[in-house]
């Protein structure tokens, strides 16, 4: 999972004295996760921006989540990036400035849109190229929860997602005190391109939950000899494992 922060900081990354200060609250604490300890500063929760104008600025950060400083890819200074929170009926403009060294893209992933609009480099628009801003514009015509998040390489899995929350035209008929969102995404060390770049040559490289032989005789006991190597000869007529969910594990 990827530990979210929503500190506005600049492109140069962590402010010092909050790292150090947040280390040493988290080393205090000695029944805190030791994540904790290295990364406190991931720990506040996501910014939310509400209304129909916003900027987003796509950029480099250096995080540490692991107890190894790597660079990620941030919206607004925040992993994940802030949530974006709507009304059912809005007509918004979004300045995505884009800080990379690459091109970049926000998709608004579930919502009905322009076709212009979508934000998937070569089908609707370029893309966003270094140093350049593009505004998206569009009405909200739906309400609910959605996620945004890069169409660009793999500038989403180092960190440019976040939430969308669109609130209805008409109030909900109950009421709370407040509401959270929850948004869960993976996390690795490992550069994404060689975990891809692995997964071609081997898509069960990291993938130890293979099938064993004492499941086969549990297969057997279970569905007789035939039955176990019907179910067998399926997954090896389409060529991969029937534990093919998890191809990316926490190996990584």
């Amino acid at each position: 999972m990827k530990y979210p922060t929503m500190d506005s900081v600049s492109r140069s990354g962590f402010s010092r004295r909050r790292f150090v200060t947040g280390l040493a609250a988290g080393a205090a604490a000695g029944s805190l996760d030791p994540l904790m300890a290295q990364g406190a500063e991931l720990f506040n929760g996501p910014t939310v921006l509400r209304g129909a104008r916003m900027d987003l600025r796509v950029d480099y950060r250096e995080i540490n989540i692991t107890g190894r400083a790597r660079q990620a890819t941030v919206v607004n200074g925040g992993l994940p990036g802030p949530v974006l929170r709507w009304r059912e009926g809005d007509d918004v403009v979004l300045r995505v400035t884009n800080n990379l060294a690459v091109d970049s893209s926000i998709h608004w992933h579930g919502l009905i849109l322009p076709p212009g609009m979508d934000g998937v480099p070569g089908i609707s628009f370029p893309g966003i190229r270094p140093g350049q801003t593009f505004t998206y514009r569009f009405p909200v015509r739906q309400c609910g929860t959605y996620w945004y998040h890069s169409h660009s390489g793999f500038q989403e899995q180092t960190g440019l997602y976040g939430a969308i929350v669109i609130d209805p035209r008409e109030p909900e008929p109950f009421s709370f005190d407040r509401d959270h969102v929850i948004l869960l995404s993976d996390w690795s060390d490992e550069e994404p391109v060689d975990i891809f770049r692995t997964l071609k040559k081997n898509a069960e490289h990291y993938n130890f939950n293979q099938r064993t032989v004492s499941d086969l005789a549990a297969e057997m006991k279970d569905q007789g000899l035939a039955g176990a190597f019907r179910d067998r000869a399926m997954w090896n007529a389409m060529r991969m494992s029937d534990r093919d969910i998890s191809d990316v594990t926490g190996a990584t």
